[in-house]
């Protein structure tokens, strides 16, 4: 995955098997419910990070999709979290059905990736406090 220094930033964990990035300057006035999109992918490996297909197809979610959706500010990206066989991209948002709609417009492009939404109204950022 590609990390926007200006915009990224990777957060130190506890963890060898874990890269957590987190936006640098997280405005969430106004987008208050959280959808966490989590991927159970194959560890194929001691690293425990997904297959190149895997990061590809997320990756192209993120580039293609969710930064789409966040330039018309119908979303703000605030965090992306891969750890031990599961890939979470923490999404706040102003109305979560819509929101999981549009999601689900791009995720079902591919069916070898199903994926689970969380949803958490009126988290206001707490989670993504806790996260970092």
């Amino acid at each position: 995955m590609v990390i926007n220094e200006d915009t990224w930033k990777l957060v130190t964990t506890d963890s060898i098997n874990q890269l957590l990035r987190v936006k640098k300057d997280i405005d969430l006035e106004g987008f208050e419910t959280l959808v966490v999109v989590k991927y159970n992918f194959h560890v194929a490996d001691d690293i425990m990070f997904p297959d190149p297909a895997c990061l590809a197809f997320f990756t192209a979610f993120e580039k293609n999709h969710l930064e789409k959706l966040e330039e018309e500010s119908f979303l703000k990206l605030c965090a992306v979290d891969i750890k031990e066989g599961v890939m979470k991209f923490y999404i706040y948002c102003k109305n979560y059905e819509q929101t999981i709609d549009q999601l689900i417009e791009f995720l079902k492009t591919n069916s070898l990736y199903e994926c689970e939404f969380e949803v958490s109204i009126e988290d206001k950022g707490a989670r993504l406090k806790n996260l970092i």
